[in-house]
This record gives C-alpha cells, structure tokens and sequence, in this order.
C-alpha cells in the first residue's frame, strides 16, 4: 500500500483535478454562451457541451475516483472512522450531494445541450440556465466540501 503523503499527494492532485475543472469549466461555459451571437466570435453551442463532456470524463471523473480512492485509503491508514470524524463525513456529504447532482440534472443537460438544435435559442437558454445554476450550486457544496477537509471542521 502506498505511504501516507504519496496518498495525501494524489488526493490534493484529485481535488484539483475535480474543483478546478468545474469551476473553469463554469467560467469559459458562460463566457461562450454570452459571446454565441457576436458577429466576430460566433460559437455553436454544441462544440461547447462537447468539449464539457471529454473535460467531464478527463478531469472531473478521474479526479473524483482520486479524490474517493485516496481519501478511503488515508482514512484506514490513519485509523479515521469516515462516517464518525466530523470534517470527513460533511466532505464526503457536499462531494455526495454534488456528484447526485451532476450524475441527476448536469450531465443530462449537458448531453441535451450536445443534441440541441442550433437554431432554437429558447431550449438551449433554458437548458444552460438551469445547468449554470445546479453547476455553481454543485460546485460551492465542492468548495465547502474542501474547506471542511482543509480546515477539518
């Protein structure tokens, strides 16, 4: 089994990985939703949702796993009960209830997106509103989840 700050390392790298994808991913979403009609910057949609899908698998599913594996591992390491140490069960709680979102309201939207036709502007408005609120939402239960884990409260 690897040692205790190879593991801490991994789960830093995780939580990165995962926190720092959907927040830039919610950053650059808006921005190219605001600039989809601009003359000089005209952007479809669709290759957005796209790219937020591969980002989805590449950096917020792998990071995620890192954050789950470690985080497990660290805590039998260090003889912690996850559901009985405060800071880890409100950690696991936002990464849970985040993740419920993501897999309930985010990645459908997301995939809808995808499928949208270019042209009915009210469907993809609806659909990205809904997904930016769910998406920043999720994402401040990942910040409170990571303060709770840094702070250990």
């Amino acid at each position: 089994m690897a040692d205790y700050l190879t593991l801490k390392a991994m789960h830093v790298v995780g939580a990165v990985l995962l926190v720092g994808n959907v927040t830039v991913t919610g950053v650059w979403a808006a921005f190219l939703y605001r600039k989809r009609h601009d003359a000089e910057f005209r952007v479809a949609f669709r290759p957005v949702a796209r790219a937020i899908n591969l980002c989805d698998l590449l950096f917020t599913f792998v990071g995620g796993a890192l954050l789950v594996i470690t985080g497990i591992l660290m805590a039998r390491q260090a003889g912690l009960p996850i559901l009985e140490t405060p800071w880890i069960r409100r950690g696991v709680l936002m990464l849970t209830v985040s993740t419920m979102c993501w897999l309930a309201v985010l990645l459908p939207d997301q995939l809808r997106m995808e499928r949208v036709d270019p042209q009915d502007d009210s469907s993809l408005r609806k659909l990205f509103a809904r997904w930016s609120l769910v998406g920043w939402a999720s994402t401040a239960l990942l910040f409170l989840g990571l303060w709770s884990m840094v702070a250990k409260r």
